[in-house]
């Protein structure tokens, strides 16, 4: 923090990360605290507010949340990534009994989050799919007990059977944001079961779902997005060494770099966990206008 206006606790030099969603404050979704449901809702980083190109970006004084020094500035950087998925878990719950499972398809950001999370908050078994050998290791070192690698085993529900007592899994989380895994879940879930939707499938890709089986294994469909109350949470698990965000940061780079970071997203280095690509010109989270590609880069 360099300059504060107006009435606050806060203090100049103090360390923060910030709260992304804005909302008009006026409306049902915004007096509930769900910001990210406001009709006229907005993001900063995201065109009119300035993103990771400026050298000072101006939000309000309520987005602020600061960060002990126990939470190192890559944490930080990152933290945002980890915040719906800990919002989704906090809404949702996660199945705590002797002999329950909960199965998370993907290997990205948002899957490596959900793992962490719903072992803190007490998951016994939980079952990463990937689809490649490299990811397969990875998802067990963030905390998933099995592994199901799609690409070695396209049977996935009868793997799922073999490793998991003949049962179905009690929560499927779907992160990836592909239709046909989008669709797979509610085939993997058990009757009476929970499916978590958080990845955004392309629009030009409507879901098939089977409502018939929705309806009569009376399963429960959850999609989650938002992070308004998770942020102080969050910060706190890091805090308490409970959720590891550094091993995440994969590439660190200063901004002069930041060809190198462009290139490793070109040549789909495998390594890579946090890097999007955006399909339209846009003000992203951490660039400027015109920028199609996100990195967290040590500005």
């Amino acid at each position: 923090i360099v300059e504060i206006n107006g009435e606050s606790n806060l203090k100049i030099g103090q360390r923060c990360v910030i709260a992304t969603s804005l909302g008009c404050g006026e409306c049902e979704a915004c007096k509930s605290g769900k910001v990210y449901l406001c009709d006229k809702s907005s993001e900063i980083g995201y065109y009119p507010h300035n993103g990771g190109y400026a050298e000072y970006v101006k939000v309000p004084l309520s987005t602020i949340v600061p960060i002990p020094d126990t939470v190192s500035d890559y944490a930080g950087s990152i933290l945002e990534c980890v915040v719906c998925p800990t919002e989704a878990l906090m809404n949702v719950g996660i199945p705590k009994d002797e002999g329950s499972s909960v199965l998370v398809l993907g290997a990205g950001p948002a899957a490596l989050a959900f793992i962490q999370l719903a072992k803190i908050m007490g998951a016994k078994k939980i079952i990463a799919l990937v689809r490649r050998e490299d990811t397969a290791i990875r998802v067990k070192e963030f905390g998933a007990t099995d592994v199901i690698n799609s690409k070695e085993t396209p049977d996935v529900l009868s793997e799922l059977l073999k490793i998991n007592g003949g049962k179905k899994a009690d929560m499927v989380i779907e992160s990836t944001g592909s239709r046909d895994i989008a669709e797979l879940s509610i085939e993997l879930v058990k009757k009476g079961g929970k499916v978590v939707l958080y990845g955004i499938c392309d629009d030009s890709q409507p879901l098939r779902l089977n409502v018939k089986k929705i309806v009569v294994e009376e399963l429960t469909i959850h999609g989650v997005v938002g992070n308004t109350k998770a942020w102080y949470p969050l910060v706190e698990l890091i805090d308490q060494g409970k959720l590891n965000l550094e091993k995440m940061v994969t590439h660190k780079f200063k901004l002069d770099d930041i060809d190198k970071a462009f290139d490793l997203y070109r040549n789909h280095d495998k390594n890579l966990i946090k890097a999007k690509h955006f399909l339209v010109d846009c003000y992203s989270r951490f660039f400027t206008r015109n920028s199609k590609y996100c990195f967290y880069l040590d500005c």
